[in-house]
C-alpha cells in the first residue's frame, strides 16, 4: 500500500508530542485565548479528534461547540449501526480500526452498549447478488471476517424475513449497534482526563488568516490556533467558506421509525438492499426501521419527512412482513442531517490553499462509527507530519476539483 507524502515545506508544522505540549488555557491576558489546535465541532468527529490529540500528548486543543452541550448535533440523532460492509477500501479500512476501538472503549469503560449482533445484507436479484460478492472479495481481501450465505443461511440468523426469491446474503459478525450518547460521553470523559477544555455555545462566526495563524471569532471570545480542524459536521461547508475553501458538503435529512412490538431476542441489523429498507430489533422492544430516498435534496430541515412513513410502507413487506401493516406513531419517528459528499467519502487533509486548516467532514451516516479512525487520521496529520495508520489519498480534499472519485454504493 503506498501513501501520500507530505507536501514539501509542510513537515515543519508538525507538532512534537511531548509533555511541553500540556498547557491548555494559556493566554495572552488581554482577552485572547491562544492554543495549538482549534477543533470546530463537539459532536463525535471533534471529540474524537481531540482525543487522539491529547492521547499523543498535544493537549494545547480546544474544542468550540455551538449548542449548550457536546454531541448534540448530528450525533444525537444517529441510528448508532457499526459496520464494515462497505464497498471501498478506506471505509473497509476505517471501520475495522473503528471497531476495534469501539470493542477496547466497551470493555474499559462499559458506556457504549455496543451490540455486536451483526450485520445481515441481503438481496434477491441477479443484480444485487453480482454486486454484494464484488463487496464480499473486497471486505474478504482487506481482513473482515464476513461470511457469504445461501438464502436457507440467511434465514437462520433472521426466519422473520420473507425468502420468496432471496438469492443470497453476507454476515460480519463484529458489527453491529451502540448508543452514540455513551460515545460521546466516553470521548468527552477522556477529554476531561486529558485536560483538553471544550467550549459549549461558541458558535464560530469568523475565521481569519493571519502569519502562520488563524483567528476565530465566538460567542464566548476571540481564539487563536496554529491549527484548526474543521469537524463542523452538516456545517463544515458554512466553516470552510469562512477562509475561502470551497468543501461539497451537504446536509441531508435523513428518517428513521420506531415500530411497537412485544419484547425479544436482539437481532442483526436487517439490510434489504433491493429496497434499501434497514431494520433491527431495539433492546427494551419494538424495532427501528429507516429507508433513505437517495433522491432526497439537501437541505436544513430534521422534521419528519411527511413522505418518509409511505414510502417506507410501501417497501418494509418485501423482505418484512411481520411489520407490513403495523400502525406506526410519528411522534416517535426522527430524522437528522447526514452531511454528504458527492462520492459517499469524508473529506480529511489540509484544504488546498489554506495550510494549517485542516478539514474532517462529510461522513454522511458514518460519523459515529467511523469517528475513531478519523480522530487518529487527523491526530497523525498533524503531530507526525503524515497519516501512517490509512491510505488517505481517497479522501484527499482535492479529489473534487480533479474529478477523482470513488463512489461508496454501500449507502443506507
Amino acid at each position: 500500500m503506498s501513501f501520500p507524502r507530505p507536501r514539501a515545506g509542510r513537515r515543519d508544522r508538525r507538532i512534537p508530542a511531548g509533555p511541553g505540549q500540556a498547557g491548555p488555557g494559556r493566554g495572552s491576558g488581554t482577552g485572547m485565548r491562544r492554543v495549538e489546535v482549534a477543533v470546530v465541532g463537539g459532536g463525535v468527529i471533534g471529540l474524537s479528534v481531540a482525543r487522539e490529540l491529547g492521547r499523543r500528548g498535544l493537549a494545547d486543543v480546544l474544542v468550540l461547540e455551538r449548542e449548550a452541550a457536546v454531541g448534540q448535533g448530528s450525533s444525537s440523532r444517529a441510528n448508532g449501526g457499526v459496520r464494515a460492509q462497505f464497498t471501498t477500501r478506506p471505509n473497509i479500512e476505517f471501520s475495522l480500526r473503528s471497531i476495534e476501538e469501539f470493542e477496547r472503549l466497551e470493555r474499559e469503560t462499559g458506556l457504549l452498549g455496543f451490540h455486536q449482533t451483526g450485520y445481515l445484507l441481503l438481496t434477491g436479484t441477479e443484480e444485487g447478488e453480482r454486486a454484494l460478492r464484488a463487496s464480499f472479495e473486497l471486505q474478504r481481501e482487506l481482513g473482515v471476517g464476513v461470511e457469504w450465505l445461501s438464502p436457507g443461511e440467511v434465514l437462520e440468523w433472521a426466519p422473520f424475513l420473507r425468502p420468496d426469491g432471496l438469492r443470497a446474503g453476507t454476515f460480519h459478525a463484529r458489527d453491529g449497534f451502540l448508543d452514540p450518547h455513551g460515545v460521546v460521553r466516553a470521548y468527552a470523559a477522556e477529554l476531561r482526563r486529558l485536560g483538553i477544555e471544550v467550549w459549549t455555545e461558541a458558535p464560530v462566526t469568523a475565521v481569519e488568516r493571519g502569519a502562520g495563524r488563524y483567528r476565530l471569532s465566538t460567542a464566548r471570545g476571540e481564539v487563536e490556533a496554529g491549527w484548526v480542524v474543521d469537524a463542523a459536521g452538516a456545517w463544515a461547508a458554512e466553516v470552510a467558506a469562512m477562509v475561502g475553501v470551497e468543501v461539497p458538503v451537504a446536509p441531508v435529512r435523513r428518517n428513521l421509525a420506531f415500530v411497537r412490538d412485544d419484547p425479544g431476542p436482539l437481532t442483526p441489523m436487517c439490510v434489504d438492499l433491493d429496497t434499501g429498507v434497514l431494520a433491527r430489533r431495539e433492546v427494551s422492544a419494538g424495532w427501528v426501521l429507516a429507508y433513505s430516498d437517495p433522491s432526497d435534496p439537501p437541505g436544513w430541515d430534521t422534521s419528519l419527512d411527511p413522505a418518509f412513513l409511505p414510502a417506507l410502507a410501501e417497501r418494509v413487506g418485501n423482505r418484512f412482513p411481520h411489520l407490513e401493516g403495523r400502525p406506526i406513531d410519528p411522534r416517535q419517528c426522527w430524522a437528522g442531517l447526514y452531511p454528504e459528499t458527492p462520492d459517499h467519502h469524508a473529506v480529511i487533509g489540509e484544504a488546498p490553499g489554506a495550510p494549517g486548516f485542516m478539514l474532517c467532514a462529510g461522513f454522511g451516516g458514518h460519523g459515529v462509527m467511523h469517528s475513531p479512525a478519523a480522530g487518529i487520521a487527523v491526530a497523525e496529520l498533524i503531530c507526525e507530519g503524515a497519516c501512517t495508520s490509512f491510505d488517505l489519498h481517497p479522501l484527499r480534499p482535492s479529489r473534487f476539483e480533479e474529478g477523482d472519485l470513488v463512489v461508496e454504493a454501500a449507502v443506507f
